[in-house]
């Protein structure tokens, strides 16, 4: 299987050309170094780039992003060499060493379709702000999405060729475009694998041009988009069942349990017909039918009603709470059961 490795580079040193040589020598014939808007004086740098055999260089005018990069590289390759069928993305800092990029690629041969990710074991000398970065990372993927992945920001991938297209319509350009990438795995329903390569840092990663602050804002920016959507149905359902409590109390001539439940019901619909169609296509991207997903989100809606009706009824015998208190605390208590259960029973979505 033909691949090409594509290499995103922004003011790299000498360890570049070192990278790109022993590549040519192990044995790789289309190589693409994108130079993303770098500074003057690495330009003498990339005329040697240039000049090399088997490598091919595109040029960004000025600095767009590690995204941007990543994608014109990819246009470069889907353009320029149709008998590639994987292209393996590495670094320019030298983190990612020639043999971890091949054996990534020949990892990759034995399952073609899936997302290959090389992926560090961070088990020593690892710089503080890399280590608390990955592991927030993959422990909210976990938990907002199931998607169990050891490095989310490594750079060393190997990617499908039938995936690019993909990638390509992702409007991120920066760093948060990888992370985009694993989300992009999970609305297709392809599969993820990985490989555990070397973990080096060089002077303690002084020359990685990741924003601990802003960067990984904008990450995690693009990771609780998927919780907004819950809170977004949680406001609906409270503003809907404020009123509706007041009304029913008010022209409704039942006992407070009654009206309480009357109250619930109506704020529960109204959030539910926003939940479902902003879940179904902006949370979990699921390409699932209504007719095999609508009954199974109806039952579960009438299940957490009935459970918070009783929760906020047990928080006001036990601490003599109000019913408006009440209906935020027994929300936050089943929201997170509420929240797998959907991902993972109602609008689950099969691996290919």
């Amino acid at each position: 299987m033909s691949t090409a490795v594509l290499i995103p580079a922004y003011n790299p040193d000498g360890k570049l050309l070192t990278l790109l040589s022993e590549l040519i020598s192990g044995g790789f014939d289309n190589i693409v170094v994108v130079d993303d808007g770098s500074k003057a004086e690495c330009q003498a740098l990339f005329d040697e780039v240039a000049a090399m055999e088997k490598v091919v260089l595109h040029r960004h005018p000025v600095n767009m992003g590690k995204g941007a990069a990543l994608k014109s590289g990819l246009i470069c390759i889907l353009n320029n060499f149709p008998e590639c069928r994987m292209v393996i993305t590495a670094d320019a800092d030298g983190q990612h060493t020639p043999q971890d990029i091949c054996r990534l690629s020949s990892a990759a041969g034995s399952a073609p379709e899936k997302l290959w990710l090389g992926v560090r074991a961070f088990d020593k000398d690892v710089p503080l702000r890399s280590l608390i970065g990955n592991r927030l990372t993959a422990f909210f993927m976990r938990i907002l999405l199931g998607m169990k992945i050891s490095d989310t920001q490594t750079g060393l991938r190997a990617i499908p060729r039938s995936f690019i297209r993909e990638l390509l319509q992702i409007p991120y350009n920066r760093y948060e475009f990888e992370l985009e990438m694993l989300l992009a795995c999970k609305r297709s329903g392809r599969e993820t694998a990985e490989l555990t390569i070397s973990t080096v840092y060089i002077d303690n990663n002084s020359s990685s041009h990741f924003n601990p602050l802003k960067d990984s804002f904008k990450i995690y920016i693009v990771l609780f988009r998927y919780i907004l959507v819950s809170l977004l149905t949680a406001v609906v359902d409270y503003l809907v069942y404020v009123p509706a409590l007041f009304l029913c109390g008010t022209f409704l001539p039942y006992s407070e349990a009654v009206t309480t439940a009357a109250a619930v019901s109506i704020g529960r619909i109204a959030g539910a017909a926003v939940q479902y169609t902003l879940v179904r296509k902006v949370v979990f991207y699921s390409r699932a039918s209504v007719i095999s997903t609508l009954p199974k989100f109806i039952f579960l809606v009438i299940c957490s009603g009935c459970a918070s009706y009783l929760v906020m009824h047990a928080i006001n015998s036990s601490v003599h709470w109000n019913f408006y208190f009440a209906k935020l605390a027994a929300e936050l208590i089943i929201y997170l059961a509420n929240f797998l259960i959907q991902r993972d029973f109602i609008f689950q979505r099969e691996e290919r």
